[in-house]
């Protein structure tokens, strides 16, 4: 009898405990789980957050970097003068590029000038001395040098024609050179005009005094030893004009000299001619060039 009240109370108190646990309801596992997302992350892993976030903000704050603009070569060209009067149209090229020229354009050292058809200019080189060229006239400014008050200038008439005014203050200080694939012309204080068509150079001079020779390369096609070769293009200023006896009877082989009033005709074999021409002609024509009509 005693075992079986034993085993009843024990019974009952298992149906008890039972009876007090708590119900596990569905909204306590969701609760469990939305805890469970909302844990802290774990040290090392936080680490490695916070120094990403810390990475995008420097970022963030660094200047955008300017794009670095390309700047053109500063141009190593000599300038010689500028275009004083133009009547038509002129070209210069230089290094390939062609450029239409207007008034008060700059011109350069090693500029090839072009005119053309019914068309002149006139060009005021930094010394103050002028430089023309008539119409269809290719010419090449060669070289221009200017150390205080001396000046050497050498310009190429390739064709066409050229009138040369050297400024006579100073004069004794300025080497000017014109040349043409034949004959060379070495002038001070002097304005004459020079016309080349491959055949024959004319030079005639309106003022002072021209020294003329033939072109040196000229000279070796024609296989012609120079006379007092100096080494030098310049002349003695001290040569006295030569009188020809006849038209073209004698070679060019030695600097001659003509003035005010006079023409030189060089031909292409390497004889010339020297003439008298008319001062008022070379005048007028002188007057005229810059008349626009």
């Amino acid at each position: 009898m005693r075992n079986l009240v034993l085993a009843f109370l024990f019974v009952f108190a298992i149906s008890y405990a039972g009876s007090e646990a708590p119900e596990l309801k569905v909204e306590d596992i969701k609760k469990e789980n939305e805890v469970q997302k909302t844990a802290p992350v774990p040290a090392k892993a936080a680490q490695i957050e916070k120094k990403e976030i810390a990475q995008a903000k420097t970022e963030a704050k660094k200047p955008a970097q300017p794009k670095k603009i390309a700047t053109a070569p500063k141009s190593n060209k000599k300038e010689v003068g500028e275009i004083d009067f133009r009547l038509g149209s002129i070209n210069s090229k230089n290094s390939a590029k062609i450029t239409p020229l207007d008034e008060e354009d700059k011109i350069f050292e090693k500029d090839t000038l072009q005119t053309g058809k019914e068309s002149r200019c006139e060009i005021k080189l930094i010394d103050g001395s002028i430089l023309r060229l008539s119409e269809n006239t290719r010419y090449i400014i060669d070289q221009f040098e200017q150390s205080g008050e001396k000046v050497s200038f050498q310009g190429y008439l390739v064709s066409g024609e050229s009138w040369t005014n050297v400024n006579k203050l100073d004069s004794k200080k300025k080497d000017f050179k014109v040349r043409s694939p034949i004959a060379v012309a070495a002038v001070i204080g002097t304005a004459y005009r020079m016309t080349s068509d491959g055949k024959i150079t004319e030079i005639s001079v309106l003022d002072g005094q021209v020294e003329v020779d033939l072109e040196k390369e000229k000279k070796a096609e024609l296989k012609i030893e120079p006379k007092n070769d100096t080494g030098s293009m310049a002349p003695k200023q001290s040569m006295a004009p030569k009188q020809i006896p006849g038209p073209y009877e004698v070679t060019l082989s030695e600097w001659i000299s003509i003035v005010k009033g006079e023409k030189i005709s060089i031909r292409n074999d390497g004889k010339y001619s020297k003439t008298k021409t008319d001062v008022n002609v070379l005048n007028q024509d002188w007057d005229a060039f810059k008349v626009r009509r």
